[in-house]
């Protein structure tokens, strides 16, 4: 039995097997994987005469110069993987932490091995239902979705794949969960509980609330950016800790911003700092040249850990709900839910949101006053807060037409 030599024509190749059998081995050349660099080719068993494989063979080529190939053999977790090195330069490192730890605890233990050219809508679907079937909440779920879609779509516009198969999916719609927001009662009490246990976070909570930052612009806070004498605030910069590292950079819409304060917010600032300067005496530890105002050394050189306020904020409302829930155990009763302080510290940035919004601020200055992207997100993310303004207006239109 004898093995015909391949016959070569372009990009293609033929070879009888075995020779004088009329069976005829075709192989085309389709370039390279754009993802993994590997040479790609396909094949095709005909049987026939040489002159019918040799037009066979000239279709294929026609086939793969038109692109009817798959042009990758890639996975999906090695594409995620590409995607990741691709985005790296544009995001903060905390919010590649959380692509990262998503795809490492789900997506690629369930769809990575998949090849990139066999994963369609269908398998996503299925995915995503398996997802919700082990108890996964619809926005975790959702979550993953935007990752494999911003993926996919990635793939696509390199040209990896002809259409992303995300595109065609039906993922989950996260629940609506309400918000809890503290009352003005309730933050008054705050602060003061606060002030009692820990001046730190007493101060925290304040600016919090009357300022709206997120939590790592409120830590990266130097007293440099603060301007006592015009009240005002400038907000450059956040914290964040990925695997126990800080790390200090731009805010999340990488946008710069000044932040008015009023006479409270003053008051508060000065005696923060009334109050380092007077705990760097005593300890006889100088303040260093800009310190920050959340710090817990003496010298205000290093700032207090995100989880670390997090944690005591926490800690805050449980103290403030001991009492009730002492009485509520001792009479065998449930704990009501006006003596509940379910609140987190981000429920304080939703308090200066919401309270603006109701007191008949524009959308557009609030949405710039929070650092948000876009006055629409301001506007879809808050829109309960418009009913106040509703009623605000219905009563000024009522006054017009009755003559007061």
């Amino acid at each position: 039995m004898f093995v015909a030599t391949a016959k070569h024509y372009g990009a293609g190749s033929m070879a009888e097997r075995p020779a004088g059998s009329g069976t005829w081995r075709l192989r085309v050349s389709i370039g390279r994987d754009p993802l993994t660099g590997n040479p790609l080719q396909t094949h095709k068993t005909f049987r026939g005469t040489e002159t019918a494989a040799r037009k066979q063979l000239a279709k294929l080529v026609s086939d793969a110069e038109s692109g009817k190939f798959d042009r990758t053999r890639a996975t999906v977790g090695e594409l995620l993987d590409l995607w990741l090195d691709h985005i790296t330069p544009s995001r903060r490192p905390s919010t590649l932490a959380g692509y990262k730890a998503k795809i490492e605890h789900a997506i690629r233990p369930a769809l990575g091995s998949i090849p990139l050219a066999k994963l369609g809508p269908a398998e996503l679907d299925a995915r995503y239902k398996a997802w919700l079937d082990q108890g996964l909440a619809p926005a975790t779920v959702r979550g993953y979705h935007a990752i494999l879609s911003a993926a996919l779509h990635q793939a696509e516009r390199w040209g990896y794949i002809e259409r992303s198969p995300a595109s065609r999916t039906s993922p989950p719609t996260p629940r609506t969960v309400p918000m809890k927001v503290p009352t003005p009662d309730q933050l008054t009490e705050l602060v003061r509980m606060a002030e009692t246990i820990d001046p730190l976070l007493a101060t925290a909570v304040a600016l919090a609330a009357l300022t709206g930052l997120r939590r790592g612009e409120l830590l990266a806070l130097r007293w440099s950016d603060v301007d006592l004498e015009v009240g005002s605030i400038k907000v450059e910069r956040a914290i964040t800790v990925i695997e126990g590292t800080t790390h200090i950079g731009p805010t999340k819409t990488h946008q710069v911003r000044r932040v008015a304060l009023d006479e409270v917010g003053i008051m508060v600032l000065r005696k923060r700092l009334d109050y380092m300067i007077e705990l760097s005496e005593r300890a006889d530890s100088t303040l260093v040249d800009d310190p920050y105002i959340l710090s817990t050394n003496a010298n205000g050189g290093r700032p207090v850990n995100p989880d670390t306020l997090t944690h005591r904020f926490s800690a805050l409302c449980r103290t403030l709900e001991g009492p009730a829930r002492k009485k509520a155990k001792k009479q065998g009763t449930p704990l009501k839910d006006s003596e509940r302080w379910p609140f987190r510290l981000h429920d304080l940035r939703h308090f200066s949101v919401t309270t603006l919004i109701a007191a008949g601020v524009d959308i557009r200055t609030v949405s710039e006053r929070h650092g948000h992207a876009q006055a629409t997100m301001t506007l879809n993310r808050y829109a309960h807060a418009l009913p106040e303004r509703d009623r605000t207006a219905a009563g000024i239109l009522g006054s017009a037409l009755s003559g007061d």
